[in-house]
């Protein structure tokens, strides 16, 4: 590997058609001032586009534009930057730049820098990492960790508070002891299972409607859209907790009668 290297996870941000242009004109710029200063001759360029379970990896810009402006869905696009010594020594040595967006992967989104000068590394990331920043968006207020916690404490919630009211109202059909303990076992059981499903699905929607990286083509939900739909989650949580804890507390008392 190079001497140098700097990267960085890559997080919420909202890539167009104009955002990628202006990124490669950045690549552009640092194949020619590299190409000026004698730093590195013959810097190759590619990219990687993955669409509508479709991949490609093109070496002309046009060409990559016009397979995202058809895209359906973009999963991934890459920016690649790599000197002949880089791509002989499978990049343990020389100049390279990788730039991963992806919007089903968010692990995989990064930025990547390396090469034996410590003043290119840090230059070129800089410059790269600026032009990001431009292009942050607000989708960390569902993409947090949070989120999970509120959705389960609700699926918790819901789960004890419906078991409770099976059981109470199937108990007193039951000719066994601890019959309503009994309901409330089973009945709590089978909403446990099926809430690792529900659980799982609600968090693939989240994932879906605010992607780590927005890749937004025309087909894309509008900003007011989701703007609605975040308000309505905010207000149907609050609302459905209020609910749930106001049955909590009448069950409760019911009992204790």
């Amino acid at each position: 590997m190079s001497q140098f290297l700097r990267d960085e996870v890559l997080k919420n941000l909202s890539i167009t058609e104009d955002v990628l242009r202006r990124i490669n004109e950045d690549f552009l710029e640092i194949v020619a001032q590299a190409d000026k200063n004698n730093q590195e001759k013959n810097l190759k360029l590619s990219y990687v586009i993955r669409f509508d379970n479709k991949g490609f990896r093109l070496f002309d810009f046009n060409s990559v534009m016009k397979y995202f402006q058809e895209a359906h869905r973009v999963e991934r696009f890459i920016f690649m930057l790599e000197s002949k010594e880089s791509i002989a020594s499978y990049k343990m040595q020389g100049k390279s730049i990788e730039l991963n967006f992806y919007s089903k992967e968010p692990n995989n989104c990064s930025l990547v820098v390396q090469d034996d000068n410590s003043d290119w590394v840090d230059a070129v990331f800089w410059k790269i990492k600026e032009r990001l920043n431009q292009y942050k968006n607000s989708n960390f207020i569902v993409r947090n960790r949070l989120v999970p916690f509120i959705v389960q404490l609700i699926g918790v919630v819901t789960g004890f508070i419906v078991s409770l009211l099976i059981a109470i109202k199937l108990s007193p059909k039951l000719a066994i002891e601890n019959a309503l303990a009994f309901s409330f076992v089973i009945a709590f059981l089978i909403f446990s299972n099926c809430w690792v499903f529900i659980y799982d699905a609600i968090l693939k929607t989240l994932n879906y409607f605010w992607p780590n990286i927005s890749f937004k083509e025309g087909k894309s939900i509008h900003w007011l859209a989701k703007a609605l739909i975040s308000t309505a989650f905010v207000g149907g949580f609050l609302y459905l907790f209020g609910r749930l804890f106001s049955y909590l507390v009448v069950i409760f008392k019911s009992i204790l009668k």
